[in-house]
């Protein structure tokens, strides 16, 4: 366990001088950022509404779907929103369709691809385990590949409470203001926000233009090139 905490506080300052020094390069700031923490559910697997076309299923984000916009607003838990769904039609088996129709975007297994040994990539989700059990950080090979797998029902306050931004920072071992935060939902980067945090949209309708401005944040060029600050 010793050696394990040691090497990853080697990997993060290693990560810290090459994120400065790439800041520096292109003209920003030094305190840039170190760490990506990615919204699971609508980032790195995209949303059901995006995977769904059956018939009379609910279209959230692509269309007129008012409960959908209290989601968005910070009113109403995406586990709620749910819930009434399944309420409204009785053989609708939510929790099916999670199971069977999510996995990991394209866009974010490229995402993974250039930001190795330049960055820190870990998620930041409110409770995958409602929908995939306890073994969640299991179910997609790609989950190997984070940093880390944070879970805010473990915590016991969900997003977009700004606690759940500085709990997270803490888990991380990183400054706020070193992480960039990508969420689907404009409530949670308040919350982000609210804590110090940068924030980065993630827009469901343009999978590739989100991940290339995480990548321009990040000051990594689109094809990956460029030296690497730490081996994975």
């Amino acid at each position: 366990m010793t050696a394990d905490i040691g090497w990853r506080a080697t990997r993060l300052r290693t990560v810290r001088r090459g994120a400065a020094i790439r800041a520096r390069a292109a003209g920003r700031e030094a305190h840039t950022i170190t760490t990506v923490l990615l919204d699971l559910g609508g980032v790195v697997v995209p949303t059901l509404f995006e995977v769904v076309d059956d018939p009379g299923f609910p279209r959230g984000p692509f269309g007129d779907d008012p409960r959908y916009a209290e989601v968005e607003r910070g009113r109403l838990q995406e586990r709620e929103y749910w819930a009434e769904v399944s309420a409204d039609r009785p053989g609708l088996d939510i929790g099916e369709y999670f199971r069977t129709r999510l996995g990991v975007r394209a866009e974010i297994r490229e995402l993974l691809r250039a930001a190795v040994g330049r960055a820190r990539i870990a998620a930041l989700t409110n409770d995958m385990a409602h929908w995939f059990g306890d073994g969640w950080p299991t179910r997609f090979p790609e989950f190997g590949q984070f940093d880390a797998l944070l879970e805010a029902s473990k915590y016991g306050v969900l997003k977009p409470d700004p606690s759940v931004f500085r709990w997270a920072a803490a888990r991380l071992d990183e400054r706020p203001r070193r992480c960039l935060f990508v969420d689907d939902l404009p409530s949670n980067l308040r919350g982000a926000a609210a804590v110090g945090m940068p924030t980065e949209h993630f827009d469901v309708t343009d999978p590739a233009g989100s991940v290339r401005r995480i990548l321009d944040r990040l000051g990594i060029p689109a094809d990956g090139a460029g030296p690497r600050v730490f081996r994975p």
